[in-house]
């Protein structure tokens, strides 16, 4: 009996330690104003603040991201990994109050623009592409290369910088300014 017993124990550690059991899906929590990218994610209370945050995680089938009601993020949802056939990575909203919304929009404060030369400014700007660019009510028009910015409302993107011709600091000029990221792509929950 007492073999048995070793056996059946030497057998289930093999199984947790080898993998032989499968791992579960998990429900994470973001939060943009409570939140902290630090936390765990996996309870209301300990809530990741970014997409970011999100964007960076291995998500597995059967994975629930949940975004807290009431809350605007202005960043680009890429999700890092897919779930399977009738098991899919699934992104809703938990709390009270109107759906969360995902915007996409990079707002850029005076504080995120330095000159770069002359009439140019550049900020850094958190995404992998841009698409429009508006400046108060105005778009801007998008050029193929900073040598080719020279009027206003004019801009570029590069390596994770936006450059924008403006006499001052754009904020301040054409208050505000507000990047696109991937327009009219933006993720209304219900």
């Amino acid at each position: 009996m007492m073999r048995k017993t070793l056996w059946f124990w030497a057998l289930l550690g093999v199984c947790v330690a080898g993998g032989g059991v499968e791992a579960r899906a998990a429900t994470y929590y973001v939060d943009a104003t409570s939140g902290s990218d630090a936390s765990s994610g996996l309870s209301a209370a300990g809530a990741w603040k970014t997409v970011a945050k999100v964007n960076g995680v291995a998500l597995v089938a059967g994975d629930a991201v949940l975004f807290k009601r009431g809350e605007v993020w202005r960043e680009n949802l890429v999700v890092p990994s897919s779930g399977a056939a009738g098991n899919p990575i699934r992104f809703d909203a938990y709390g009270d109050g109107p759906a969360p919304l995902l915007t996409e929009y990079l707002d850029l404060p005076a504080s995120s623009w330095s000159v770069d030369a002359g009439n140019v400014w550049k900020a850094a700007a958190a995404s992998s592409a841009m698409n429009w660019v508006l400046f108060g009510t105005v778009w801007g028009t998008k050029q193929t290369a900073k040598a080719n910015l020279a009027t206003d409302r004019d801009w570029f993107f590069a390596a994770g910088i936006l450059y924008v011709y403006a006499p001052q600091n754009p904020a301040t000029y054409y208050a505000p300014v507000a990047a696109m990221v991937h327009p009219g792509q933006a993720m209304i929950f219900v």
